[in-house]
């Protein structure tokens, strides 16, 4: 017979939203089980870089949010048993066109007018915080509040925290059916048996379209590949995280941001850099809805490699020592999806978010706290709703 068990809440997702969760919930004290069909982080928050940025965000609501998000890392950092590498090292866009600087001086404008700290630099003024930049690069925006993490340590660290708080971790766990009675979740049938429980959390990352599909939900959540070059370790040569114009370009789709070679267009290519802790540089990435297809591609790797020398040429001298892929779950704005489902109850949503999820993690995992314990929230997610897209 399968083993039967029970918990408060039961999260589905072992990824950094999920632990995020768990987390925020076991701090208030409630009794909450991860079911994650592989390992913790195993997801797009084991395969993605550590960007904490906010320039990046789209003003108003989404703004709002990595704000208050950001605001909770430090405090993580401290709370966290494993070093999460947290680092308030701001972040730079970089433009290669003067039609790239203006977008960037009139979204300058909006941020401020927002309450985020953006300064827009010459390239001369460039040189006080990049070494040796490329001849194309016009100048750029800089955000001091931008920040980086580790996203595996943050994920697990996050997790154990949780199970130190008294959580349940059920990994290589496969969720089968959800079993919904007079409109309340009731039960979840998994691999390893089933789970009594009336509140269900799904943070299913790519997955959640199919755990929606459980309860005849349709949640607009489709993968989104990814692909990262990693160097060789160095002596710290950036202090800071760094973009390309056509990286907002591209996740935000934003006309006159977007790439305008064909190769980099199908690619959905964007320029990005980060030093590591451990030294090592992480150059992407790429945008590409190819299903499922979590592989590296030749094609993507060799137009990162070149679209990083056109940035930064001094990493011709680095040796690459690996690549990888992670798939985003990407909603069809780009914005996360947070909330609840109509007509059932005990059913919530923390998805959707669209290579966000790093960043937006501990407001996502306080805010789907509150709702589930106290069935209202301190921020207002409205705008995040799954019916926005009806």
């Amino acid at each position: 017979m399968p083993e039967v068990m029970s918990s408060e809440v039961v999260v589905i997702g072992g990824g950094v939203i999920g632990a995020a969760v768990a987390y925020y919930l076991c701090r208030e004290g409630a009794e909450v089980m991860i079911v994650e069909e592989d390992d913790l982080a195993s997801g797009a928050s084991g395969a993605c870089d550590g960007f904490v940025s906010l320039q990046t965000k789209t003003p108003g609501p989404h703004l709002r949010l990595a704000m208050e998000s950001a605001q909770l890392f430090p405090e993580l950092a401290e709370d966290l048993e494993v070093d999460i590498e947290y680092r308030g090292c701001g972040g730079l866009l970089l433009a290669t066109t003067q039609e790239q600087m203006k977008e960037l001086r009139a979204r300058a404008k909006t941020l401020k007018a927002e309450g985020l700290e953006v300064e827009v630099l010459t390239a001369s003024d460039l040189k006080e915080l990049l070494p040796e930049v490329g001849k194309e690069v016009k100048g750029g925006s800089y955000c001091p509040q931008d920040a980086q993490v580790n996203p595996i340590s943050l994920t697990l660290g996050l997790a154990r925290k949780a199970q130190e708080m008294g959580a349940t971790i059920l990994r290589g766990c496969k969720v089968e059916n959800i079993v919904v009675t007079n409109n309340r979740v009731r039960e979840i049938h998994t691999t390893e048996g089933n789970i009594h429980s009336r509140r269900v959390v799904c943070a299913a990352g790519v997955g959640s379209n199919q755990i929606g599909k459980m309860i005849i939900v349709d949640v607009p959540v489709l993968p989104q590949r990814g692909q990262i070059l990693v160097t060789e370790s160095s002596e710290p040569v950036l202090k800071t995280l760094v973009a390309g114009a056509e990286y907002l370009g591209t996740k935000a789709n934003i006309e006159g941001l977007l790439p305008a070679d064909a190769e980099a267009a199908k690619l959905g290519l964007g320029f990005t850099a980060e030093q590591t802790a451990a030294g090592n540089l992480l150059l992407g990435s790429t945008r590409e809805f190819v299903g499922f297809d979590d592989q590296t591609t030749p094609e993507a790797m060799n137009a990162i490699a070149r679209n990083a020398l056109r940035y930064l040429p001094w990493v011709k001298d680095l040796d690459v020592i690996r690549s990888f892929a992670g798939l985003r779950p990407c909603s069809p704005d780009g914005l996360p999806i947070l909330g609840t489902i109509k007509g059932i109850r005990g059913f919530y949503l923390a998805t959707g978010h669209s290579g966000d999820g790093i960043c937006l993690a501990p407001i996502t995992g306080k805010l789907i706290s509150e709702l589930v314990l106290d069935g209202e929230t301190s921020l207002d997610i409205a705008p995040f709703s799954l019916y926005r897209f009806k």
